[in-house]
């Protein structure tokens, strides 16, 4: 298990002991993630080792960095959510609640979903450009002590005013179109975006698919009307919103480098950015049904 102490919603040091002791109980080993830490490499040593259970406690970003050496592999992702969204668990179901989360860890059932890559790197959730992977940028300048809501409003504020656009060829195998926007979105698989924002939900994980979604430039005042309808479900009929379906993509820039948000945490990626779906990639482990 994968445990980090400084995730978006920290577990206070009695809740995380629990945690631990608890994993410890059943067999498992804890490791505490700090930047000295190379994941990816702990996680391919244990897969010698014949170890086919890793366990990512902490939010979306935690899951990214735990997934990359999992894809194609017959070991098995759980989740235990610590994190500020944890888009990731909620999507298949997993409890917020650590020991329950713990309890389907250990004695879920195991189930194979896509996932998606954007040039070298795997992602569960979505990538992103424009506003979002600034708003994070500027978020992470507070630092993890910064109260979290003071972060946001910060960034909120340093971004609005700013105001960031990025401009790109995009290319599929049925068209190619120049975009100019401010908000831009790859998923893995579908949002069921009739739902309140930030909590939109994927109901399947299977379906072999890209999602992309974005908005034309757009002045600062229609775009916080985008956001009103985003936050009440209703972002489908916000004017000049677009979406497509699709299995693979690329995107052209005169930039030889792009900001882009991977689930949830920015990279420096060079261009151009190919971002293609993987099907059936990853064992992960959900509830059992009842």
């Amino acid at each position: 298990m994968f445990l980090n102490l400084s995730s978006g919603v920290k577990l206070g040091p009695e809740v995380r002991q629990a945690l631990r002791d608890a994993a410890l109980a059943a067999g498992v080993e804890v490791i505490d993630l700090a930047k000295e830490v190379d994941v990816a490499s702990v996680v391919r040593q244990r897969l010698r080792e014949d170890r086919r259970l890793f366990i990512a406690a902490g939010g979306d970003g935690t899951v990214n960095s735990v997934v990359q050496p999992l894809v194609n592999t017959d070991a098995t992702l759980a989740v235990i959510p610590a994190g500020t969204y944890n888009h990731f668990a909620r999507d298949l179901g997993i409890p917020l609640d650590w020991k329950e989360a713990l309890d389907v860890a250990l004695k879920g059932e195991s189930r194979q979903i896509d996932v998606a890559r954007v040039n070298d790197r795997f992602f569960v959730n979505n990538v992103s450009m424009g506003l979002y992977p600034e708003l994070v940028a500027r978020r992470e300048e507070r630092g993890r002590d910064y109260p979290r809501w003071k972060a946001r409003l910060y960034a909120a504020y340093i971004t609005l005013r700013k105001y960031p656009h990025v401009s790109f060829t995009v290319e599929t195998e049925h068209h190619q179109e120049v975009i100019r926007t401010h908000v831009f979105m790859v998923s893995n698989n579908s949002y069921d975006l009739s739902r309140m924002g930030i909590e939109a939900p994927r109901s399947r994980m299977t379906d072999g698919r890209l999602s992309v979604y974005w908005l034309p430039h757009l002045p600062r005042i229609a775009l916080m009307k985008f956001a009103a309808h985003y936050l009440a479900g209703r972002v489908t009929t916000t004017p000049g919103f677009r979406m497509f379906r699709t299995q693979r993509m690329k995107v052209q820039s005169r930039h030889r480098r792009l900001h882009v948000g991977i689930d949830g945490e920015v990279h420096l990626l060079p261009t151009p950015l190919t971002i293609t779906i993987v099907p059936q990639a990853l064992l992960v482990k959900v509830p059992r049904a009842t």
